[in-house]
């Protein structure tokens, strides 16, 4: 532990003694108890944490050049530390940023409804039938630019993968590959904050889909709505190339200065005509410091391989 103390320490001094660089160090860690909808084994424990490793450098003509890793211990995974991040730079200047390498699309862009810290989110044991998003995880994330700029109030994202199979390092625009593309924008209007986004695969695969935010109650209520046309021969819950209808909700509000509860709500139906609605709720207590406690619940019905109700409470923590 002082070899790898003494090895970080070196790291960042040489690092920050470059000109107008910056690296900055934070982490994270979680302990959970989970009791899930599993039908055997369904109580777990799960515990985690991750140390964040931020950079970044201003050139003399103003731009921001940065980049980050991390190594990290997952929670709902029973594996020693790796390695993540590192696949992707991001330039920023005026307002505008554009970040090339490992990038994302949101393909259910409006399905809202989640609330619940990541261990029970991850792991509550519920699975639903329903078909949402563009199938394999390789469909939506992959090797491409990321574009984002400020017009005003409002927030405009582009971003285009040209290779879902690679993340740093690959062709671009495989004859034999996927490339997809997603587009949003964020709109302020008055009391309410709109957003409204499109994306697309050359699998076949597309989505649309919307939110709508505004203070209600002394807390934040969301709507959001999204559709998504589906490839069956691309996603393993689904027989029937078509339509997934995705409506949800959530409410979020300060009971006090310490303590902050949150529901949501998420109804899916797709082309195979597979319905099911998902309940959630959490509650979380600031203890100071950085850290809090949290009790979670998750509930499933409908046409699920796995439904019912998922508790999971724990500690989580920010250094």
């Amino acid at each position: 532990m002082k070899k790898l103390t003494l090895a970080l320490s070196a790291i960042v001094a040489a690092l920050s003694a470059s000109a107008n660089a910056d690296v900055s160090i934070s982490g994270s860690a979680n302990v959970a108890y989970l009791s899930t909808a599993a039908t055997t084994d369904a109580e777990k424990l799960a515990v985690g944490s991750i140390t964040s490793f931020a950079l970044s450098t201003t050139t003399a003509t103003g731009l921001t050049i940065s980049g980050s890793m991390a190594l990290s211990a997952d929670y709902d995974a029973n594996a020693a530390a790796g390695g993540d991040g590192g696949q992707a730079v991001t330039f920023a200047t005026g307002g505008a940023s554009i970040t090339v390498g490992d990038i994302g699309v949101d393909d259910t862009i409006g399905s809202v409804g989640g609330v619940v810290n990541g261990p029970l989110d991850d792991a509550s044991g519920v699975s639903s039938n329903v078909a949402t998003g563009f199938g394999a995880d390789a469909d939506d994330d992959g090797m491409g630019v990321a574009f984002s700029t400020a017009m005003g109030s409002a927030t405009l994202s582009i971003n285009y993968i040209a290779n879902t199979a690679a993340d740093n390092y690959g062709v671009i625009n495989p004859d034999s590959g996927e490339s997809a593309m997603g587009a949003s924008i964020s709109v302020p209007m008055g009391a309410y904050t709109v957003s409204v986004g499109v994306a697309d695969n050359d699998n076949g695969s597309s989505a649309a889909g919307g939110t709508v935010a505004a203070a209600l109650g002394g807390g934040t209520l969301t709507v959001g709505y999204s559709s998504q046309t589906i490839d069956s021969g691309d996603h393993s819950s689904l027989s029937t190339t078509g339509d997934t209808q995705v409506v949800g909700a959530t409410y979020a509000m300060s009971l006090d200065a310490d303590t902050s509860i949150a529901v949501g709500y998420n109804s899916a139906k797709d082309a195979d005509s597979d319905a099911a609605t998902k309940m959630e709720l959490s509650i979380e207590r600031s203890l100071g410091g950085g850290a809090s406690v949290y009790l979670d619940m998750v509930n499933l019905s409908g046409d699920a391989s796995v439904d019912g109700t998922a508790i999971g409470f724990g500690t989580s923590v920010s250094f």
